[in-house]
């Protein structure tokens, strides 16, 4: 799967979710032990920023990861977002080395790390609002891949990712995305 068909579903299943809250969502818990529901989606918000600030080269563009990203709402935030991605999603972009805040890479490659960033807390998202997610099993395997190239034991330290956990052999892709993240699937 190419990263900017992964982004684009990945894009759509969010857009999905984030038409399905209402207020009382807002202080829900997630299985992101760190984050509410709220705090989840301006993290998601605040990643789609950092990642074009970074692709597009532009420092000033870079978010506060601490403030409130979502003052017009979730859907309105999440749609900044995704334009700020789409834009930033140049050939050149993504093909040139960018400083990222994980380390110098392509682009592509942080826009996969992200991609498959969101599509993790979209399952989180769907389990903390009793939502559907509907992600092709091709999207899942393939955020699954990237995450097994640059998910470190480090990174698993129970806040934002822990260490895998079991999941049935039979489970959707999606679940089994969400295991190898540390999320509770049962």
């Amino acid at each position: 799967m190419e990263v900017l068909d992964a982004r684009a579903e990945t894009d759509q299943i969010i857009n999905a979710l984030i038409a399905g809250l209402t207020p009382e969502h807002r202080d829900m818990k997630t299985p992101c032990k760190k984050w509410n529901v709220h705090d989840l989606v301006n993290h998601m918000v605040g990643g789609g920023h950092m990642i074009s600030a970074a692709l597009s080269q532009d420092p000033s563009a870079m978010p506060d990861m601490e403030a409130d990203l979502l003052p017009e709402g979730p859907a309105n935030g999440w749609a900044g977002a995704v334009a700020a991605m789409q834009a930033a999603a140049t050939p050149e972009n993504l093909e040139s080395p960018r400083q990222l805040p994980f380390g110098e890479m392509p682009g592509a490659v942080g826009l996969s790390v992200i991609t498959a960033d969101h599509l993790s807390h979209a399952w989180d998202l769907a389990r903390a609002t009793d939502q559907a997610i509907d992600a092709s099993d091709e999207l899942a395997e393939w955020a699954t891949q990237t995450w097994g190239m640059v998910l470190t034991d480090e990174m698993r330290n129970g806040d934002a990712f822990d260490v895998e956990q079991p999941c049935p052999d039979d489970a959707p892709a999606i679940d089994k995305l969400a295991a190898f993240t540390g999320r509770s699937v049962e």
